[in-house]
């Protein structure tokens, strides 16, 4: 059986008020009986102290012990002052054992007159008046208290007072009774508060949470518009605040999938009509099958080729999925040195002019992979190739000019592009001009894969105007200090 966490949150406050307040009502339940009993006791005891005071004074007009103990109405005078009863004469003597005395209670529950648990004794403890017995009660419900005679400051006897450590009587159990009652009737109705108290808390804490469940449905069910309206400063209202950041997240997510896919289709559909209909021209025998027409194909399958594999490339950026990713310390310098030779040949076709000073500078160290680093560089230099006109210029450079960052420049010749253009170069299928870019065998993924690669090795990517006309790309990249100044013999 599933049980509730409301339930379980409630049964956990109801029980934990529950035992407070039976703990608290039999404390004080106990605490009252004692403190009762103690009340009762100290009662005698202060009239005892009154009956000795004045058994001195009769002591002291030569009455002495013989004579109190001939003459009891002496005694009972003294009792009678004390507004007791004087013990009668016929009461039955209990046993001498203490279980067949019980002083406090018999069997109607009468209680023993004080009278009764007097007893006058000598300087030598001996009794002189009252019921031996009490002297030799033995039982943890009784105590013996004895109160001196004194008579100018010496002891002459005691009053002894036989007490019980429990609320006995018929007045006294009945406000005890009554009293309980109260206690019992108090806890009650606090519980009965408790539960309402607990009923509501439980509801007031939950209710952010069953926001939170209905949104997790909502947005389970693809309806990502919904948010959570919850108001508070606690933990549970960060976590709503969270869940409404993961639903945008998720909707940004859903947004640029769909346009992905939309661009992905978009991008494929025009290789594959124009190479469609070339195939069909060539089986409708309106296009003879030779070479250049072959050629002309193959460039076909050669652009379609390369925006598949520019695709692959930035599926694998995105999930970072690089499996021969060491994190090995690499200079950039000669690296970027390296790519910029390679790549000289193919500016040269178009005239342009390459400036490089990497060899000034290396190494430069960073902790990342040569390959993603080589992919990074070669994009880049593609861009400026396809994107500068005949007889332009390409400046790279590199340089430490903060201690934690290496900067890396690539800027270029006319043509530019527009202010409004600048942000949107890393964008996924992003081109200033499509047909051009088509033309130019551009997939508008090369900058897209770059800023993956700059994201994943900690750098950062910006475009900018260049000074000389066209675009300039700069990256900015950690230092790696662990290598730095140290040549990599590897």
């Amino acid at each position: 059986m599933r049980i509730s966490f409301f339930h379980r949150l409630f049964f956990s406050l109801l029980l934990t008020s529950g035992l407070l307040l039976a703990g608290m009502s039999l404390l004080i339940n106990a605490g009252f009986k004692d403190g009762l009993q103690n009340y009762l006791n100290r009662e005698e005891i202060a009239k005892a102290e009154l009956l000795a005071a004045q058994v001195a004074d009769y002591y002291s007009q030569s009455y002495g012990w013989r004579r109190m103990r001939q003459a009891p109405y002496l005694w009972a005078g003294l009792i009678r002052q004390l507004g007791e009863q004087p013990p009668p004469r016929d009461l039955p003597h209990p046993p001498r054992h203490a279980p067949a005395l019980n002083p406090a209670r018999t069997q109607t529950s009468a209680l023993v007159p004080l009278s009764v648990r007097l007893n006058l004794l000598n300087a030598d403890g001996d009794s002189v008046l009252g019921r031996p017995e009490n002297l030799t009660v033995q039982s943890p419900d009784y105590q013996l208290q004895r109160v001196p005679i004194m008579l100018k400051d010496q002891r002459i006897g005691w009053v002894s007072v036989l007490q019980s450590k429990q609320i006995s009587g018929p007045l006294a159990e009945s406000f005890l009774y009554s009293q309980s009652r109260n206690i019992f009737t108090i806890t009650v109705a606090a519980l009965v508060i408790s539960l309402i108290f607990a009923f509501a808390l439980v509801s007031y804490l939950l209710k952010p949470l069953k926001a939170l469940h209905r949104g997790a449905q909502r947005v389970a069910q693809g309806d990502l518009d919904y948010r959570i309206q919850q108001r508070g400063n606690h933990e549970v209202t960060d976590v709503i605040d969270e869940f409404n950041q993961l639903v945008e997240t998720l909707k940004r997510q859903k947004q640029m999938r769909e346009q992905w896919l939309s661009d992905i289709s978009h991008e494929l559909r025009t290789p594959l009509a124009v190479l469609r209909s070339e195939l069909e021209a060539i089986q409708d025998g309106i296009r003879p099958m030779n070479p250049e027409y072959i050629d002309s194909l193959h460039r076909q399958v050669l652009n379609l080729g390369k925006l598949v594999d520019d695709l692959y490339a930035l599926s694998v950026s995105d999930a970072g999925a690089v499996t021969d990713f060491a994190g090995q310390p690499v200079d950039v310098a000669g690296l970027l040195s390296d790519v910029t030779e390679s790549f000289s040949h193919r500016l040269r076709e178009k005239n342009i002019r390459l400036v490089c000073d990497a060899d000034r500078f290396s190494p430069l160290w960073v902790n990342g992979d040569t390959k993603q680093l080589r992919q990074l560089f070669h994009n880049l230099l593609e861009n400026s190739f396809r994107y500068t006109d005949d007889g332009g210029e390409v400046q790279v450079s590199v340089s430490a000019k903060q201690p934690e960052l290496i900067h890396l420049l690539f800027a270029d010749s006319p043509p530019g592009v527009p202010d409004v253009a600048l942000p949107k170069l890393f964008d996924r299928l992003y081109r200033v001009d499509k047909s051009r870019s088509r033309a130019n065998g551009g997939s508008g993924l090369g900058l897209a894969i770059c800023s993956n690669i700059v994201a994943q090795h900690g750098g950062s990517i910006v475009a900018q105007h260049a000074s000389l006309g066209g675009v300039q790309i700069i990256v900015k990249l950690p230092c790696d200090h662990g290598r730095s100044g140290k040549k990599d013999t590897g």
